[in-house]
């Protein structure tokens, strides 16, 4: 399905990729809008996104769409980065996955977070983007806030550069500066314009890149077994995942590394004795 969404600049630098296809992989803690913001981008609803006390999304999942210079993939995820994720996915299978899904390698990872409620979790869940991709998938981020409503016309870069939020300064600053905002529930015209805005930041950094995907040595192992069954690859990858598994426990922190989580949230309506977090 053809898009009016590609500005002549990226239908001109597509042309010019390696690959016909670009592949976001969506990363975040639970609860932030991947799914909401993964329809956002296909425009259409494919990927299930609801209001709910748990998770949703249970397993990886993809969704494409058609752009003038070629396909857009989307791989939305489960909580695959948070420091629990030992106990729901002991064998490295679902993460495992992921890889596979991905594969040869993400051209951009869209992390998700919630506009005036980035907290601890959100930073844990940044450590265990790392912890599986490698320090280097930072070069390779852009951060998607959501709830732009929220914004009430402001500026985003002005949100970020004058919060108290000093984590997501830093944050912000290691993935480069990349950011940009969505309201999933706006009209078509607006959530056109997101999406313009969010793919000149992808073309951005995939020219900045040569056009290449995030490789690693996980995603090399993937493409050297494309001959085998499905089930062989996933065990193969996910046993490289597992004699990796002395990073995972670096995605968690202790809590006397913390502040108290009120100190992280952005939106400042909480005390220290009143934070529902707490």
């Amino acid at each position: 399905m053809g898009s009016p969404l590609v500005s002549r600049g990226f239908q001109e630098f597509g042309s010019a990729l390696q690959e016909r296809r670009l592949r976001l992989l969506l990363a975040g803690r639970s609860g932030t809008g991947k799914s909401a913001t993964g329809n956002s981008i296909l425009q259409r609803k494919h990927f299930l996104s609801r209001l709910a006390a748990t998770a949703v999304t249970r397993a990886c999942a993809t969704g494409s769409c058609r752009w003038a210079s070629g396909d857009v993939e989307v791989l939305d995820t489960p909580d695959l980065f948070s420091p629990e994720v030992a106990q729901a996915d002991p064998g490295f299978e679902e993460r495992g996955r992921c890889y596979l899904l991905s594969a040869p390698g993400p051209h951009a990872v869209l992390l998700v977070t919630q506009l005036g409620r980035f907290t601890a979790q959100d930073l844990r869940a940044w450590r265990g983007v790392k912890a599986l991709f490698g320090a280097g998938i930072a070069a390779r981020t852009i951060v998607v806030f959501t709830r732009r409503e929220d914004l009430a016309g402001g500026s985003l870069q002005q949100y970020v550069r004058d919060t108290d939020n000093r984590a997501l300064r830093e944050l912000v600053a290691e993935c480069g500066g990349r950011c940009c905002a969505f309201d999933n529930r706006a009209a078509d015209g607006e959530r056109e314009a997101q999406v313009r805005e969010l793919m000149g930041l992808v073309e951005e950094l995939v020219r900045d890149q040569g056009g290449a995907p995030y490789t690693n040595d996980v995603y090399r192992l993937a493409q050297t077994l494309g001959g085998l069954s499905r089930e062989e690859r996933l065990r193969r990858v996910a046993e490289r995942l597992a004699a990796h598994r002395e990073l995972w426990p670096l995605a968690g922190f202790p809590s006397w590394a913390w502040p108290p989580c009120w100190a992280l949230c952005c939106c400042c309506a909480f005390s220290a004795g009143t934070c529902p977090r707490r």
